[in-house]
């Protein structure tokens, strides 16, 4: 299982985002930052509305102090691989979707370390080495858009090849990313059952309160559909990933899963599982408006 979790995952996850490297284009990012509204507000509303408003939530809600930072800490990881994926699948803007990615990540080398500090002070009394957090960050960064760019250069240097086999490597690795994925939670279900039991309903509030806030903020300020498809999933989607990896360098507990990363993984498990509607209305609604420009 550690196998799995430590080289699977992160190697499946590398190729995925190599793949959508592979379909973005430099007209595609250009285009996207043409439109700054929407970038400036998907960036802003993740690095700064988010954890906000999670904070807003937690004060509302009182959960215990362990879970509420665990909570906290989720709400500081901006959204990963995920999102560019979920973005993809659904007809989103995958160049806009890049660029927050890429900026929120690269931001988040700053912020995550001192907010994730000044969290577990306010919550459970901790001190914590920011340094070590750092590391793990600038880690999770470095996966997250170094394969993009790599999958550029590649479209760039062939892109016959990448017009023509493109969709399929997306395609394969995406099967391979949903079957290790659904594996691993399979696999360790008995650790995530008690805390799925007592998290679930809390977890599952804040994902619908996340993916309201990027409905509504692209609704708000009149964006096209590829740009509000982009931002519900770039607002509404965190990356668990890190959140656990951060959560488990704050605990200090000798034996168990670690409590401070317990809303991370349960929120990963419910994420992957309760985005699939939202993911095939958006997907159908994207197709719809496709053809309706046509």
């Amino acid at each position: 299982m550690e196998a799995v979790l430590n080289i699977a995952i992160p190697a499946a996850v590398c190729i995925i985002m190599v793949s959508i490297g592979f379909g973005v284009t430099r007209d595609d990012l250009h285009r996207a930052l043409g439109v700054p509204k929407a970038f400036l507000i998907g960036a802003t509303a993740q690095v700064m509305m988010v954890p906000v408003f999670v904070f807003l939530f937690l004060m509302l809600l009182q959960p215990e102090r362990e879970i509420a930072l665990g909570i906290m800490i989720l709400a500081l990881c901006p959204g990963g691989a995920l999102s560019n994926i979920l973005t993809k699948v659904s007809g989103g803007d995958v160049a806009l979707s890049v660029s927050i990615t890429a900026f929120t990540n690269v931001f988040s080398v700053a912020t995550l370390p001192s907010l994730s500090v000044l969290a577990a002070r306010y919550f459970v009394g901790t001190d914590v080495n920011a340094s070590e957090i750092l590391a793990i960050t600038l880690q999770m960064a470095l996966i997250g858009t170094v394969p993009v760019v790599l999958g550029m250069v590649l479209r760039y240097i062939a892109p016959n090849l990448a017009e023509r086999h493109g969709g399929t490597f997306f395609s394969f690795s995406l099967i391979v990313f949903v079957f290790i994925m659904g594996w691993s939670i399979i696999e360790s279900i008995h650790v995530f059952y008690v805390a799925m039991i007592a998290l679930g309903w809390q977890l599952l509030a804040l994902l619908c309160v996340l993916l309201a806030l990027g409905v509504g903020t692209g609704r708000l300020v009149g964006l096209t559909l590829p740009h509000r498809i982009t931002l519900i999933f770039e607002i509404g989607v965190q990356n668990s990933a890190l959140g656990i990896a951060v959560g488990a360098m704050i605990w200090r507990g000798t034996s168990g899963f670690p409590v401070y990363a317990t809303p991370a993984a349960v929120y990963g498990s419910l994420t992957l599982l309760l985005l699939l509607p939202v993911v095939a209305l958006a997907s159908r609604l994207s197709k719809k408006g496709a053809i309706a420009r046509q």
